[in-house]
């Protein structure tokens, strides 16, 4: 059973426009939510219906590499909205780059999307103007952020910052009510590794399968534990991170 969060109560979602955050995006919607999106490319959402010509979906496409405007968007909406009552961060990039050949440009590049425009989306929603008390805000984070594997020192590591990150928030909110947690997922179908499928052999996609005992992941498998910590039920959690791979980092 998905737990649906209250109606007209308003909520930020990145990497809005495929993947899970266009499936966390479409459950808000459904449940009456109001969705301030963001993401790159409007077009992927044309012709869809939960979000074309819907009053309560607001898209704003921004870059994450480039976060000087970030806030600015975030304050802009609440001024002629009301508060947040929740976060759920899922834009982010995928990489794998052996370290030898890594760039210091690449590392850079990498963590702005993956780390800094979550702390910039914290700053923001740690002001009483931008959210309310009791809210609760969720970061994607990855399996890999616990576990290691060859090519990709930079995204693990990145994504371990992320759950450093959401346990220091998690305290510093605390006063508010407001929670902070990640949610780690094992690879997902998403357009993203689907394309990443296409450009290796059958063997490595097989191998990548066999890698989760329980099989590759759907969207429809990590979106309820989100809007799970989003709802009220969740409301002694904090400072967590629930691993949802398909068994993979039990081996």
């Amino acid at each position: 059973m998905v737990t649906e969060v209250h109606n007209d109560k308003h909520y930020l979602v990145t990497g809005v426009t495929s993947g899970i955050g266009k499936g966390v995006a479409e459950h808000l919607l459904l449940s009456g939510a109001f969705v301030f999106g963001i993401g790159r490319d409007v077009n992927k959402l044309k012709g869809e219906k939960c979000f074309s010509n819907n009053i309560k979906f607001t898209f704003c496409s921004i870059d994450l590499e480039i976060t000087d405007f970030l806030v600015e968007h975030v304050v802009d909406y609440v001024s002629r909205n009301e508060k947040f009552s929740g976060l759920v961060h899922c834009a982010g990039r995928e990489e794998t780059i052996p370290i030898q050949v890594y760039s210091t440009e690449e590392m850079e590049s990498l963590f702005k999307i993956n780390v800094v425009s979550g702390m910039t989306l914290l700053r923001a929603f740690s002001k009483k103007k931008i959210c309310k008390n009791n809210s609760s805000l969720v970061f994607m984070s990855s399996v890999m952020g616990e576990l290691g594997q060859p090519g990709k020192i930079g995204y693990c590591a990145s994504k371990a910052a992320v759950l450093g990150m959401v346990k220091s928030a998690a305290l510093e909110f605390a006063k508010r009510n407001i929670r902070v947690n990640a949610v780690s997922p094992g690879v997902v179908k998403t357009p993203m590794t689907l394309k990443l499928f296409s450009s290796i052999s059958e063997d490595n996609v097989k191998n990548i399968t066999n890698m989760h005992p329980l099989g590759i992941g759907e969207v429809e498998d990590v979106v309820p534990v989100i809007l799970f910590l989003l709802s009220d039920e969740a409301k002694w959690i904090t400072g967590q991170n629930l691993v949802i791979d398909g068994g993979y980092s039990i081996q």
